[in-house]
């Protein structure tokens, strides 16, 4: 659920490491671990991550969390495979948040025409 809704406030730090804060989230620090074990595909970490997640927020937290981060690579591969470029509407009011966390530096990113 977003921060707005929740009236909570929530930032970026977290999501370019699990070592720089919860970003404001509810467990944050061991989500972006998941979602760093995840890309690591070191079974371990990953194992470790899970069941220290699942023991602090449910098996329901894990789920959802691993859904969202198949969705998203799933939309941003099918997204790049087409060449499809951020919409006037995104680009623009994103740029200080992609600069944040780091999305320009993604290959997919710094190959396509702007």
């Amino acid at each position: 659920m977003s921060g707005v809704s929740q009236n909570i406030d929530i930032s970026f730090e977290a999501i370019s490491s699990s070592t720089d804060g919860n970003g404001g989230v509810l467990h944050g620090e061991l989500l972006s671990r998941l979602s760093e074990a995840l890309w690591s595909k070191n079974l371990n970490e990953l194992t470790a991550v899970r069941e220290e997640l699942v023991n602090a927020a449910g098996a329901d937290v894990f789920v959802d969390a691993v859904g969202v981060s198949a969705m998203f690579h799933m939309m941003t591969r099918i997204a790049d495979g087409t060449g499809t470029p951020l919409d006037a509407g995104t680009d623009e009011p994103s740029a200080d948040i992609r600069e944040a966390i780091g999305v320009n530096d993604l290959v997919s990113r710094r190959h396509m025409a702007t």
